[in-house]
């Protein structure tokens, strides 16, 4: 195991320093996180914190008071989306599972608001909610497997013998190209 230097640092390396452009990633990474939760989608996103950047508007992330934006400053939806991404990857699984179980809750909360209207038998209120409980039903995993039918040649079904032909012939490609390489 290295040794530490008197100074800190391991054997010569010189510690890292927080660079302003990393502060600056870091500050959007959460304050996108926070919005996303809000439920904001990420072009809306890009617009608030393009705005906070250019002094604009008021951020729901405290800026640390060494962070400034450039003059210019400008985010599109994909960097929002790329930071929400880096920021989730570096939360916890559990964290992970903290924002499903929050999008279930609001499933529920649109479900709840979409009642009145599904009890008087509105169409486009079922439709909303058949959409809510589809994606309720994507997010927790309660989706059944599509059906696969394989056919066989001219379209007929699929034989035992020749599926094992298939399965046969996959092999012997298999171990070719382990062998080639």
């Amino acid at each position: 195991m290295p040794r530490r230097n008197y100074d800190g640092t391991f054997r010569g390396q010189r510690p890292k320093k927080t660079t302003p452009r990393h502060l600056l990633a870091r500050w959007v990474e959460t304050e996108v996180v926070r919005l996303k939760r809000l439920g904001m989608d990420f072009p809306r996103i890009a617009e608030q914190v393009t705005l906070i950047g250019r002094g604009g508007a008021k951020p729901i992330t405290e800026l640390p008071p060494e962070l400034c934006f450039p003059p210019d400053y400008k985010i599109t939806k994909q960097g929002c989306h790329k930071a929400y991404r880096l920021a989730l990857r570096r939360e916890p699984a559990l964290a992970v599972d903290e924002h499903r179980q929050l999008d279930t809750e609001r499933c529920e909360e649109m479900l709840l608001s979409l009642q009145p209207g599904l009890r008087r038998g509105d169409p486009r209120s079922v439709e909303a909610g058949v959409k809510v409980l589809s994606h309720k039903a994507k997010l927790l995993g309660l989706e059944s497997p599509k059906r696969v039918e394989m056919t066989g040649s001219e379209g007929g079904p699929l034989t035992i013998e020749m599926f094992r032909q298939l399965c046969a012939a996959a092999e012997k490609e298999t171990e070719v190209k382990e062998g080639s390489s």
